[in-house]
């Protein structure tokens, strides 16, 4: 015999021995997200409104938001998976204050407060490994992925050049490329696992350029999965 057809045939038994592909299986979740200054960033629409001027703002308080997820996951071997999901993101609209603006590359200046409102669509994709134990069995993974940042700008008050801007209910979305660390434990049910755990999301870690900010979230939750079993 070969000495690749051997290789192959002793890889393929291996793999069969210890479960090559142990499960398919498809979830939904839901849970909380606590979201960074940064996730409400002004930027967008404001700087294109202000012909590419430098803009200030003040922070965006911490906010608790809400997600719901579709996820699915590929067991390999007894102790691995491979993971991939897709996610809504819903922070309530906070105030942001610009603090100095130019209008049109003049001279003046001028202030205001806008409430914006962020939504986010994640879809991220990675692997995770487990303790092969019976029922609960914890878990580490990491994920890359794109996230579609949608943010909605509404004026509130100030300078009176910017009492009727073209900003109000208007949306932009900005594409960010980033890495997330997930930990947790399932817990196998028989009929269906249901998973526990957090997600730290670094949304823009690989799309970062320029003055651009850091923009980190976490989410708490629960997903329950159908068919299969881990």
């Amino acid at each position: 015999m070969k000495r690749s057809s051997l290789l192959f045939a002793l890889i393929g038994a291996l793999t069969l021995g210890h479960g090559a592909v142990t499960a398919q299986t498809i979830g939904i979740g839901a849970g909380i997200a606590a979201a960074g200054t940064n996730i409400g960033q002004a930027g967008g629409e404001l700087n294109d409104f202000f012909q590419q001027e430098q803009i200030t703002y003040g922070g965006v308080a911490d906010r608790i938001g809400f997600y719901g997820s579709i996820n699915g996951r590929l067991g390999l071997l007894d102790f691995m998976r491979i993971t991939a999901d897709a996610s809504y993101i819903y922070f309530q609209a906070a105030q942001v204050t610009l603090q100095s603006a130019s209008i049109n590359q003049a001279d003046s200046t001028v202030n205001a407060t806008f409430e914006v409102g962020t939504s986010m669509i994640p879809i991220y994709v990675g692997g995770a490994i487990e303790l092969p134990l019976p029922i609960i069995k914890p878990y580490i993974g990491a994920q890359v992925g794109y996230t579609y940042i949608n943010r909605t700008y509404s004026y509130v008050r100030g300078s009176d050049q910017l009492r009727d801007v073209d900003l109000s209910n208007k949306s932009t979305g900005d594409p960010e490329f980033g890495l997330a660390i997930s930990a947790g434990v399932d817990l196998a049910l028989g009929i269906a696992t249901v998973e526990v755990g957090g997600r730290y999301t670094l949304a823009n870690l690989f799309s970062t350029s320029g003055d651009d900010k850091p923009m980190r979230y976490l989410e708490l939750g629960a997903a329950v999965y159908f068919g299969g079993g881990f």
